[in-house]
């Protein structure tokens, strides 16, 4: 039987509008029950802690009229389908870092998705969190490195580039302190914005990598034209992700030298893996 609860969730931001959708599609919560903030009803809202809301998804009994929020209000739709997972998330060494990981991932959504919020009854953009953006950075600075290695060994090694792993280090390197060295000249809050914007750029891009890593590792692919064509792709995913990401964290209008400065280190880059 599926719980008389209302689940709302951020309709500006895709990683919620998509795990909520599946809430549906699972059959945990019914269709109508799967509310946005966009369009709310008022009496429901007036339910809801303002300041919470923002940062962890709220999910409402509409008969107790009680309100869970972040990994406990998760954790009462998935109990419908997994009755035990209620008992297992309250065991400390579970709770504890599932609510860290929680925090990271809400508190950077708008990073990770980079969408505009729209204007609506209520104000869902989560706090900007320095101490969650900085571990959100570090962490995922350190995978992109570390995938360096694949990438050089099953696809640039196979295709139109010709460089060494250390000399991939090292252009990596470059580009992460130039980065910073922007990012001085930026007030805090833009310079996170900033270096959270241009690392979802990275990671993203090596993401996209993953696959093609696969194909190649397992000796899918035979040929270099296959890697060869993925790359130029992939250069135009990047400069259309950076001019996307750049105009949503207010750079490209408001600090044209920055822009300029990126645009001509990432060709840099290119011509650099190139030659």
């Amino acid at each position: 039987m599926k719980p008389n609860k209302i689940i709302v969730y951020d309709d500006t931001c895709p990683l919620c509008a998509a795990y909520t959708q599946g809430f549906v599609s699972a059959g945990m919560i019914e269709k109508e029950n799967r509310k946005n903030f966009t369009s709310i009803d008022p009496s429901l809202l007036e339910l809801l802690d303002k300041k919470r809301c923002p940062n962890e998804i709220p999910v409402i009994d509409f008969e107790t009229k009680e309100v869970l929020y972040g990994i406990d209000a998760i954790t009462s739709i998935l109990q419908t389908r997994v009755p035990f997972i209620k008992k297992t998330v309250q065991l400390k060494y579970i709770n504890w870092p599932l609510h860290k990981i929680y925090k990271l991932i809400s508190y950077n959504r708008k990073v990770i998705v980079a969408s505009k919020t729209i204007a609506c009854n209520f104000d869902c953009t989560p706090d900007f969190n320095y101490k969650y953006r900085l571990v959100f950075m570090l962490l995922f600075s350190l995978f992109n490195i570390i995938m360096l290695f694949p990438i050089q060994a099953q696809i640039l090694h196979n295709s139109f580039v010709s460089i060494s792993i250390n000399q991939l280090l090292i252009a990596n390197l470059l580009l992460i302190i130039l980065n910073i060295f922007i990012a001085g000249f930026l007030n805090i809050k833009i310079s996170f914005e900033y270096l959270g914007q241009m690392n979802m750029i990275v990671l993203t891009s090596i993401i996209l990598t993953i696959p093609v890593i696969f194909l190649n590792k397992y000796h899918l692919i035979q040929s270099s034209c296959f890697n060869n064509t993925f790359l130029i792709l992939l250069i135009f995913f990047i400069f259309k992700e950076y001019k996307r990401r750049m105009d949503f964290a207010g750079i490209t209008k408001s600090y044209r030298l920055i822009h300029l400065i990126n645009i001509t280190a990432i060709w840099s880059f290119i011509v650099y893996l190139i030659y």
